[in-house]
């Protein structure tokens, strides 16, 4: 019972946004791709059908510990059963190998201008208001040859990238004013994302650190890139801030 006051503190400090802000919206594995269609594991069936020329290729043993990736060409995208709408923000997960470094690789993009297009330009990550504003951008060059674990936090008030659960950079805030609606290219289709997609995982609205570094761990470890452990202290305020990633977490072990 001695550490009873410790849960509970830990507890208070994962408070910060409401369980109901925090969703995950869709899930897209590689090895739940088929015949033109990736399959959605969030529970929303929110699944993705690929449009355009130049198929996607299942890369198998394409990750460091054997698992499978879409190969993608930058010539269509996934467009989603349903769009994701901006309300109190966004956090984006993606393991991915982009083919080059030199322009832009746009993981989500949207069907109008002033959606969230989250992507790799010359190097590192960045994310833009489609077609209005390129907002900013992390600090490391993403390889080109190795997996890597990225993802970012965005609401109106601040964003920030990570990279293989290091902090890559911290920007300025973006409202959207249109959802995302599509995987692997922007609404006009010339920021096709070229290379290998594992996973790609969207929430709608920002989770807490401890959150974040719970799912990166969890997908750190189903793709063997390496990731620093959550501390003990984060792994208590991560269960008790947000039961998704730990849902996330339970499916992968499954």
């Amino acid at each position: 019972m001695k550490q009873l006051p410790i849960i509970i503190a830990a507890c208070i400090v994962a408070g910060g946004l409401s369980a109901g802000a925090q969703t995950l919206a869709v899930q897209l594995k590689a090895s739940n791709f088929s015949l033109g269609v990736w399959t959605d594991t969030s529970g929303n069936a929110n699944n993705a059908t690929y449009s355009g020329t130049g198929a996607p290729t299942v890369l198998t043993g394409a990750t460091p510990n054997g698992s499978t990736a879409l190969g993608l060409t930058g010539n269509g995208s996934f467009v989603l059963n349903s769009a994701i709408p901006f309300a109190s923000g966004y956090t984006v997960f993606a393991v991915v190998e982009p083919t080059t470094g030199l322009g832009r690789n746009a993981l989500t993009g949207g069907s109008v201008n002033n959606a969230l297009e989250y992507d790799i330009y010359n190097g590192p990550q960045d994310y833009l208001r489609e077609y209005l504003q390129d907002v900013g951008h992390g600090n490391a060059t993403i390889s080109t040859s190795s997996y890597s674990l990225i993802d970012l936090a965005v609401n109106s008030s601040g964003a920030s990238f990570d990279l293989n659960g290091v902090a890559d950079g911290t920007v300025g805030g973006a409202t959207f004013g249109s959802a995302i609606t599509r995987i692997g290219n922007n609404e006009g289709g010339g920021d096709g994302f070229v290379g290998g997609l594992a996973e790609i995982d969207i929430y709608s609205g920002v989770l807490s650190a401890s959150q974040i570094s719970t799912v990166e761990s969890s997908l750190g470890a189903s793709y063997g890139v390496p990731v620093p452990e959550p501390t003990s202290w984060a792994m208590m305020a991560g269960g008790c801030g947000m039961l998704l990633a730990f849902r996330h977490f339970r499916r992968v072990q499954a």
